[in-house]
């Protein structure tokens, strides 16, 4: 009531303008709808055209709401009340975080007072605040990790595994990215256990007790397999599967470790190193060094997780040997209360000696933490922790002095210091006096709104009966997954698993707007031709968008809302499917410029090898349209200070170079390109306790447009990859302007190899032309479903079915009524070997791991019985 009364009066909510409102949020909405549907009979589509160019639906949802079994409450409220619900549902998944805290230490037999210490510092930790308003689904392994820990002591002891192979289940099922560190945190638990009841001297023993956990681990895993293995394949051929770590992982920075000593008793994270500890913490840590000698498990895992926390390579491997995201500190908090507890009931033991270290430890942390108040104007922000200190050290010593007078009443003081300690905590981070983020949120009860009013409504003029994808302009970044919402086929996504193929095809077109998760987006960068190819028809933006349509795209609808929406239209877009009979590998289309890249997609499909097609030659296509433009570049602005050929210094954010092309007016009609390659980039004035920043901004204007590429940073794991070249469409000119700037927002020395101008001619005309020939070619389609489609093509020669159906496994192929092998055709979408004649074509979809997953589920069902049944008979009583 305290932390979160006035956050929900102030207009606040648990939907984080970010990823909350277009993931979380989006994703439990729809995927309520689908189960609403489901119980109406409706049915449970494997595959959605709706998620970005099209998307298996469990592997898409799984990393949210699928495995989450809180979700499915939202299924008894009304869509009128899904984000009540939704919040309704956060405060369950709380409440449930102190509930599975109070089972999992009634085993070692702790007072009320301690259990109920620990569970305000386990619910209120700053990994459960922090997420209920940024990832909702993160704090499911916080309650998932004490009930697992209770599984691994009954079988420690002797006992049912029955728990832990549940236990294991749920978390398999309700998100494998933190299955994976739970399997690990779970083990080295499980050693220290078993060391601290068994000593390590009977091998049998440890060998029996190893062998029981493997196998009740291995039961859960099969129980859990129906939703775990078609997650973990989706990962495994997503784009998210990165070549490598960029940083050293021997040691972070220097600004790391002194941002996690600032950040213990203050709500903040860096690199998910998650502060916001309670300051009765520090009192813990100094009891835990005055009793080491009784090795508490709680001391031991603390100590273990605090090295993993000093070196980024335990970081990286718990964050399954990608980035250094040190995620698994959500641990942290249970062994700390379970210490915390412990202290409480026996603190005692803690002599003054001991206080006045802490008491040392308080000035320096007041002398911190008073500099970083003055600094920042953030004066209760570090002002509660250090008086909520101060008063727990003078209660603890004035206790020295009364003896035992006063021992519950002092008990019941603490408890009373720690939960306000854990409730400003909270407000530290949400109100704006602290870290304001509760400004960071969706207005309450507004997000079905903003979905629904995405486009000022415009979208509902689109046709309801073709088949197209509609499309966003490069200004468009907001719109990500909000296609799903109003059930239309476009391109943009935003989804931790996104198709791995769709990613090689963006990266190899060198598209500008690509990242990691959201591989096609902002409208493919306007150009022209990859619309086209990719069955855009409509494009749908702001009316002040309109410079950024592509060439061809005409305005057929415009609002008289503030702010005004369009709806454009071309008649050049290609067919959904559509046969070519010209075809050329991949290793030389990758030969190829991007331009060049762009033009043959209208010429011939691209296969990985020869032996794609049988009998069939592959062609090259040199195209004699493009030209590379000739030009001057002018260094004027003093700001910026050209140190070599390829070399230029940035002193001042926003500095800028000219380039003038030569007879520009000859490429009007033309849509032109920037090539820059072989791009590096240096900082300077960076502290020496400070990573080196390799993120910058370029942006590049021409005819006042403006387009911004961006090179992530290093350390940014989860989205950065190294830009060499960046190539940008600047878009149509009809008058051949002769001026582009490039705009540096990022001070620093960028080298660039070479930057090379090339103009493509435009022609409507010929695009319709273009067009034409693959409709002629096109896939007649007479079904078209989430996981069917069926449709005849009348060919004279063999040839390639080109689709716009992302790469899965999932898809199947029959041709006249035959299993025919799908490839790979213009590397991220699916292709079919056709031969001369008329062909009947059925494409159907079904993940291609839910049956086994299915079949898995109930092996481990029939062991977890055939196991259970075993121990009665052994154990009848």
């Amino acid at each position: 009531m305290a932390i979160y009364s006035y956050y929900f009066i102030s207009g606040g909510s648990f939907i984080w303008e970010s990823d909350g409102f277009t993931q979380h949020f989006l994703l439990f909405n729809e995927y309520v709808n689908i189960l609403q549907g489901v119980l109406r009979g409706e049915g449970f589509s494997q595959w959605d055209w709706s998620i970005g160019a099209g998307a298996d639906t469990i592997t898409s949802y799984g990393y949210y709401v699928i495995g989450d079994p809180f979700a499915y409450l939202g299924v008894l409220f009304p869509e009128s009340l899904r984000e009540f619900s939704f919040h309704l549902i956060m405060f369950i998944r709380m409440w449930c975080v102190g509930l599975s805290y109070l089972i999992f230490v009634r085993i070692f037999k702790v007072s009320h007072g301690a259990a109920l210490l620990g569970a305000f510092m386990y619910t209120f930790s700053f990994f459960v605040i922090f997420n209920a308003d940024r990832h909702p689904f993160f704090i499911l392994p916080l309650i998932w990790l004490p009930l697992l820990c209770l599984g691994v002591e009954k079988i420690l002891k002797r006992e049912s595994a029955l728990l832990f192979s549940i236990m294991v289940a749920v978390s398999a099922i309700a998100n494998f990215y933190f299955f994976y560190k739970l399997t690990i945190l779970i083990f080295i638990y499980g050693i220290v256990r078993y060391g601290m009841i068994h000593k390590f001297k009977d091998w049998k023993q440890l060998g029996s007790s190893l062998g029981r956990c493997s196998l009740h681990y291995l039961v859960g895993l099969l129980l859990g397999a129906v939703v775990f293995l078609p997650m973990v394949d989706g990962f495994l051929n997503s784009s998210r599967n990165t070549d490598g770590i960029a940083i050293n992982l021997l040691l972070y920075h220097g600004s790391y470790y002194i941002a996690t000593i600032h950040n213990l008793f203050v709500p903040n994270a860096y690199f998910w190193s998650a502060g916001g500890l309670s300051i009765f913490a520090l009192f813990t840590v100094a009891f835990l060094f005055k009793t080491k000698k009784k090795k508490t498990f709680s001391g031991i895992m603390l100590l273990i997780l605090g090295v993993f926390l000093l070196f980024p390579f335990f970081g990286s491997f718990m964050n399954g040997m990608s980035g250094p995201y040190n995620r698994f500190s959500f641990a942290i908090p249970l062994f700390l209360s379970f210490a915390s507890g412990q202290f409480l009931e026996e603190r005692d033991k803690l002599q003054v000696k001991d206080l006045r270290v802490v008491k040392y430890i308080l000035i320096g942390f007041t002398f911190i933490y008073g500099i970083a108040a003055i600094a920042q104007h953030m004066y209760l922000y570090y002002v509660i922790p250090l008086v909520l200190g101060w008063l727990i050290w003078f209660i603890l010593m004035y206790e020295k002095e009364i003896k035992k007078k006063m021992v519950n009443k002092i008990s019941i003081v603490l408890l009373a210091l720690v939960m306000l300690s854990m409730a400003t905590n909270a407000t530290n981070l949400y109100y704006s006096y602290g870290n304001d983020s509760i400004s960071k949120t969706i207005e309450l009860n507004t997000s079905l709104e903003r979905y629904e009013n995405l486009f000022g409504g415009i979208q509902n003029l689109l046709p309801e009966e073709d088949l197209y994808r509609v499309g966003v302009t490069s200004q468009d970044s907001h719109v990500r997954n909000q296609f799903i919402y109003h059930d239309l086929m476009g391109l943009s996504t935003y989804l931790s698993v996104t198709n791995g193929y769709l990613a090689e095809f963006a990266e190899e077109m060198e598209i500008a707007s690509y990242q990691i998760i959201q591989p096609l987006r902002n409208g493919v960068d306007d150009r022209r031709i990859t619309n086209h190819f990719l069955n855009i028809e409509y494009i749908l933006t702001e009316e002040k968008n309109e410079a950024y349509l592509p060439y061809g795209y005409e305005v057929v609808h415009r609002s008289n809302d503030v702010p005004a929406f369009i709806l454009a239209k071309t008649e050049a877009n290609f067919p959904f499917a559509y046969v070519e009979d010209v075809m050329i590998t991949r290793e030389n289309f990758s030969k190829f410029n991007p331009v060049e890249k762009e033009t043959f997609l209208t010429q011939g499909v691209v296969l990985e090898t020869t032996q794609d097609v049988e009998e069939r030659k592959i062609e090259e296509i040199a195209n004699e349209q493009i030209k590379e433009v000739e030009y001057q570049i002018e260094y004027n602005d003093p700001e910026l200070l050209p140190l070599d050929k390829d070399l230029v210094e940035v002193t001042e954010s926003g500095a800028r170079f000219k380039i003038s092309l030569k007879n520009a007016d000859e490429f009007a009609g033309h849509d032109i390109f920037i090539y820059l390659q072989g791009l590096e980039y240096e900082t300077t004035d960076i502290p020496f306790y400070m990573p080196d920043d390799t993120s910058y901004n370029i942006r590049f204007l021409y005819e006042g447009r403006e387009n911004t590429l961006r090179q992530s940073d290093k350390y940014s794991y989860s989205t950065y990859f190294y830009r060499e070249n960046m190539f940008v469409n600047l878009g149509y000119t009809d008058v051949g302007t002769d001026d582009i700037f490039i705009q540096f927002e990022d001070t620093g020395k960028y080298h660039m190899n070479d930057i090379t101008i090339y103009a493509l001619p435009a022609d409507e005309k010929i695009d319709k032309q273009i067009a034409e020939g693959k409709w002629e070619n096109a896939l007649d389609i007479k079904v078209f479903e989430n996981e069917r489609i069926e449709g005849t093509v009348q060919r004279e020669e063999p040839g390639i079915l080109v689709t716009t159906i992302p790469y899965e496994k999932g898809w199947k192929v029959t041709v006249n009524g035959e299993d025919r092998e799908i490839v790979q055709a213009n590397i991220g979408f699916i292709g079919v070997p056709l031969g001369s004649g008329n062909s009947e074509i059925v494409f159907s979809y079904q993940n291609p791991y839910l049956k086994i997953g299915s079949v898995l589920s109930l092996i481990g069902l029939l062991l977890l019985g055939l196991i259970q049944l075993i121990r009665q008979k052994r154990n009848p009583s």
